[in-house]
Order: C-alpha cells, then sequence, then structure tokens
C-alpha cells in the first residue's frame, strides 16, 4: 500500500492509521482526516486548544472550498461513512474533524 510508509514516517502514527481505516482505501478523505490528526497532535486534552483545532479544521475547509460565513458551525450530523466523498465544504469539515476525534493525545 502506498499509504503505508507515510503512516511510519509521521508522528500521526496511530491517528492516520485509524482514519486510514475508517474510510475506504481509494478515498481521498483519508488525507483530509490526516490533516485533522496535525491540527489536533497536543490540543485533544484541553478543551480550548480542542476548541482551536476545530476551527484550524474550519479555516482549512474555508481554504480548499468556498464556504458562506457560518455555513459550518451549526452542522447537527458530524457522522461519518467509508465512502464520504469531500465533494462539499460539510464533508471536508466532517473528515478534518474525524482526525481531531481520532487523536489520542
Amino acid at each position: 500500500m502506498a499509504t503505508g510508509g507515510q503512516i511510519l514516517r509521521y508522528n500521526g502514527g496511530t491517528c492516520y492509521a485509524m482514519c486510514q481505516d475508517v474510510f475506504s482505501w481509494y478515498n481521498p478523505s483519508i488525507q483530509i482526516c490526516w490533516k485533522g490528526c496535525d491540527y489536533s497532535t497536543g490540543r485533544v486534552n484541553d478543551p480550548v486548544l480542542r476548541k482551536e483545532a476545530e476551527d484550524m479544521c474550519k479555516r482549512y475547509t474555508a481554504e480548499a472550498m468556498w464556504t458562506k460565513k457560518g455555513e459550518l458551525d451549526n452542522i447537527e450530523d458530524l457522522r461519518i461513512h467509508a465512502d464520504m466523498f469531500p465533494e462539499n465544504p460539510r464533508n471536508i469539515y466532517r473528515a478534518c474533524l474525524a482526525g481531531v476525534r481520532r487523536q489520542k493525545y
């Protein structure tokens, strides 16, 4: 698998592996989930810093795709599934938050 080296090379380790496990192997949402892992490293256990990581995911989503002001503030359903492709801002944000939720430290 081509992404196996990336999981071993970076500090994301377990978080990267869990992102790869939750999405289908061909789904580009894996890389977005990895971004969430990177944003949340060292921020998960503190509620203020965790909110900062979530805001970083909002910023990444706004940079990746055009979003309306406040569009990402009130998403009720943050669940993801294996075939959720990053085709709209809500899916990009949910994939990034999946990485935040999978980070252990």
